[in-house]
């Protein structure tokens, strides 16, 4: 008989983005190791994205929806059920002056729906952000004895944007140390926060795994991808995701790469267009204005994620800038699907980041470091000759499968519930 994990998560369909692709994942794929979820979620509300057709994946999955009172919820009492922007000053204004998060009206609500759950469930297992999830998961532990398992989709005290406010660097610290000490099992997505969490609680190391995040091969077309490029017809670079937001990524060097092919080679945008599916934020809008090559660029705005992946398929470039100064314990989860999706990948990264070693484990494209126009120069030049380099580890790129990564959370469900 199936076991019962209780999940609580705030990202989760119809909500859309990054957040919500792997708990949604894990949640699709735990059935099959013997673990049915039991998932506590709050009220959908006014979000950045929204894909409702992730709700299709996850249909079979029992779902629990609460009403807690958060920043979301209240923007919509006060401007309506529009959709918020990513680099709105509201939610500048929210992120500084709230803690441990925006999210923390979700907590009581949250808990009172996880404490009468709580008796049919082995385990409770929470995702973070929003880390309100994670206090969450202490009180549950505390009142119903379960095992309870972290999942850090990033890290929390060395977050380069949640430690901004210096008023809550110490208090992040210590809620943190004193929530991981009390998880049974702590899971981080990265190498380098396995190392950075290692390095500050070596006395943890038992509990603490790494579950990378990953893509799901169904939502790929079946059979292998060719690599034939074409001599003919337009080239198309895909990008996925919010782009120029808090100096994460930015796309000046590519930008710059293309001008030089149009001033030198002739580059017309009937021979390669740039797809951008997701949100442009004002700053990087204005960087495109100013490059002189808007009309390469497309943007499509936020598409439901079957159809990104579609894209992302067809597509005979993928685009993977990312600012490595911002966080070295951070990998943005696109690579993962990006690797997946049997489309080469440009990334403009510097090639210490661990972005820039997964594609070379994997061979699954070619780095640049960000501001070597000369670099991403030569890179598009080979696109457009067809001989761009690709030479994908099959074995290296199965690791990254969601079926795979839910299988070893299922066996470590099953280690810290055999006596429960």
């Amino acid at each position: 008989m199936a076991k019962k994990l209780l999940v609580i998560t705030y990202y989760y369909p119809p909500l859309g983005g990054v957040g919500v692709q792997r708990v949604t994942k894990l949640c699709k794929y735990l059935p099959e190791f013997g673990w049915e979820p039991v998932v506590i979620a709050p009220q959908p509300s006014a979000f950045y994205m929204a894909d409702p057709e992730m709700i299709d994946e996850v249909k079979d999955i029992e779902l629990h929806r609460v009403a807690g009172f958060d920043s979301f919820r209240f923007r919509e009492k006060l401007v309506g059920p529009l959709k918020p922007r990513v680099d709105s000053p509201l939610r500048w204004i929210a992120e500084r002056f709230s803690w441990p998060d925006t999210q923390t009206g979700f907590i009581g609500q949250a808990f009172h729906e996880a404490s009468r759950l709580a008796s049919k469930a082995k385990a409770v297992f929470v995702t973070a952000p929003p880390w309100s999830n994670m206090f969450t998961g202490q009180l549950i532990k505390r009142v119903a004895n379960l095992p309870l398992i972290i999942d850090m989709r990033d890290p929390w005290a060395g977050h380069p944007q949640h430690g901004k406010a210096r008023w809550k660097r110490a208090l992040n610290k210590r809620a943190e140390k004193r929530i991981l000490e009390g998880a049974d099992v702590i899971i981080g997505v990265t190498r380098e926060h396995i190392r950075n969490l290692l390095s500050r609680y070596p006395e943890l190391a038992p509990r603490i795994n790494y579950i990378p995040n990953g893509f799901d091969s169904d939502d790929f077309e079946e059979g292998t991808k060719s690599r034939i490029r074409r001599k003919k017809g337009q080239f198309v670079i895909s990008y996925a995701g919010i782009l120029g937001l808090e100096h994460i990524n930015r796309g000046t060097t590519l930008y710059s790469a293309i001008r030089r092919l149009r001033d030198e080679e002739g580059l017309t945008p009937a021979k390669l267009k740039v797809e951008i599916m997701g949100e442009i934020s004002k700053m990087e809008e204005e960087r495109i204005r100013r490059s002189g090559v808007s009309s390469f660029i497309e943007r499509l705005g936020h598409l439901p994620h079957q159809e990104t992946m579609h894209r992302l398929q067809k597509s005979d470039l993928l685009w993977l800038p990312y600012r490595a100064e911002y966080s070295d314990l951070i990998v943005p989860a696109k690579t993962y699907e990006y690797i997946g999706s049997g489309t080469p990948i440009l990334a403009t990264v510097s090639p210490e980041h661990e972005t820039a070693s997964l594609i070379r484990e994997t061979g699954t494209g070619c780095v640049a470091r960000e501001g070597d126009i000369e670099g991403v120069f030569r890179a598009l030049k080979l696109l457009l000759e067809g001989v761009f380099p690709y030479n994908p580890q099959r074995e290296v790129i199965a690791r990254f499968e969601r079926r795979a990564h839910a299988r070893k959370l299922a066996r470590i469900l099953d280690e810290y519930t055999a006596n429960v």
